[in-house]
């Protein structure tokens, strides 16, 4: 049997080793499967967690891709995990993904292992009851610049490509962004965007490498809508980089929301301490299901609100 036939084989007896009905039932509040591998690279497995979604029909996805500022993280940890928390109990089949990190794999090596994450649960989305039509990119930090990246180059499959899963398209039906990089033109270089990006600023230079590693450089009319979640008092990422990205997808006739949390710093944990909070988780879930054509429930596995008194 040919090496990438096998390989195939391999991941698909894997996959169909985890089928929610054989592990846990809808009422499972804690991941189906851990390490679910989704493919290789320099020999080792690319791994992510599975959430199975709770009530009957085909699902739709949600492909939580985690930050830690391009080199650090996983899929355990971190604001973003956070989201797995209120979309599987909305009937969601969330993947938490875990991917390459900088500096010894700088860009381009993650956005394509999201790629493969994006190609793999797509051929295999029978296994798990869901639909490979509705699929949704959530990423938090570095994990948002991502799912922004991803969501915008749209990366077709590769049709004369051995392994099946390659012939798969990587495009997203829907990508929620939090707290995200659109552009590295805007925002200083830091010592984490360094590890990322200092390879390719050493082979095309810093503006080239800027627009080719920017998500905005590839919005295009046939980018699927997004949603972009940030707090105006965050540290690292400016309110700009929301409005921006949204300017440039309406240009091109695409939508983009935007969700503010006023004083809201990065990462999500203190957001439900923020008196007068918006109910960002809900509005997220009903945004999606909107978008996905989806009716699943929403509220279960929001974190509650501090009351203002309690401050």
């Amino acid at each position: 049997m040919p090496k990438a036939a096998l390989r195939e084989a391999v991941l698909a007896l894997i996959a169909l080793c985890i089928a929610p009905s054989i592990l846990l039932g809808e009422d499972a509040r804690t991941p189906t499967m851990d390490g679910l591998v989704y493919g290789t690279a320099d020999g080792q497995p690319l791994t992510m967690d599975y959430y199975a979604p709770k009530g009957n029909g085909v699902h739709p996805i949600a492909i939580i891709i985690h930050g830690g500022g391009y080199h650090g993280g996983d899929s355990k940890n971190g604001s973003e995990a956070y989201v797995a928390d209120f979309l599987w109990p909305a009937g969601y089949a969330v993947f938490s993904v875990n991917y390459r990190l900088a500096p010894k794999y700088p860009y381009p090596y993650m956005v394509e292992d999201v790629e493969r994450a994006v190609r793999f649960i797509r051929h295999n989305a029978k296994t798990w009851n869901a639909d490979p039509t509705k699929i949704a990119l959530v990423g938090g930090s570095a994990g948002g610049f991502l799912s922004n990246m991803v969501g915008l180059k749209n990366a077709p499959g590769d049709a004369k490509a051995a392994d099946p899963v390659d012939r798969e398209s990587a495009r997203a039906q829907a990508v929620v962004s939090l707290y995200a990089q659109s552009s590295f033109e805007f925002v200083p270089l830091n010592a984490d965007v360094h590890r990322l990006l200092d390879p390719l600023i050493a082979e095309k230079g810093e503006k080239e490498a800027i627009k080719e590693a920017s998500p905005i450089t590839y919005v295009a009319k046939d980018d699927p809508p997004f949603l972009e979640i940030l707090g105006d008092q965050d540290e690292y990422i400016p309110f700009s980089e929301a409005t921006n990205l949204q300017a440039a997808l309406k240009k091109v006739g695409v939508r983009c929301d935007i969700i503010r949390i006023p004083g809201g710093k990065h990462g999500t944990g203190g957001w439900n301490k923020i008196p007068g909070v918006p109910d960002w988780e809900r509005e997220m879930t009903a945004w999606l299901n909107a978008r996905l054509d989806h009716r699943g429930p929403i509220g279960e596995g929001i974190r509650s609100r501090v009351p203002a008194t309690a401050q």
